[in-house]
């Protein structure tokens, strides 16, 4: 204990895998996760891999920053969210006979006027988007579902 330096010394850049012999490292106190692919990938496959690993954090690393709140709008006129009131989501269908695409202007069953919207396909506005885009930009970090939000208020959705 040679002026007061004995004990535990976090290495400053500790290597992410120990090599053999002469050429091994401390490992201890480093990045959470070192950034490692898989040799003799197809093209772009490595790229990929090392993106993910970049964008998907371990257990123990910082979580994401909190989305900044959205300026402007109603902050006391907040709406709740409408609770989901249609049927048992793991349950059988209420209507096997239909196809998937019913209501749509692909593949089999009724086109888009089954579905007895007006003449320009768009209903009347019920201010249900602009709650939910309120509510969704409050967690976006990028900032996109904030300019959604200000253009359905400024629409009226």
């Amino acid at each position: 204990m040679a002026d007061g330096h004995g004990g535990y010394r976090r290495p400053s850049q500790p290597a992410s895998i120990s090599g053999p012999g002469k050429f091994s490292k401390r490992t201890d106190g480093g990045p959470a996760q070192s950034i490692s692919t898989v040799p003799d990938q197809d093209y772009g496959d490595a790229k990929q891999q090392a993106m993910d690993q970049r964008t998907a954090p371990l257990a123990g690393t910082n979580p994401m920053p909190k989305a900044a709140p959205v300026q402007g709008g109603d902050q006391g006129a907040q709406t709740q969210m409408p609770q989901y009131t249609g049927g048992d989501f793991f349950g059988p269908s209420t209507r096997p006979g239909e196809p998937v695409t019913h209501g749509v202007d692909i593949g089999p069953g009724g086109g888009p006027e089954v579905l007895g919207l007006s003449a320009g396909g768009a209903q009347p506005a019920s201010g249900q988007m602009t709650a939910l885009l309120q509510q969704l930009s409050t967690t976006d970090t990028t900032g996109v579902l904030a300019q959604l939000y200000q253009a359905a208020k400024t629409q009226g959705a």
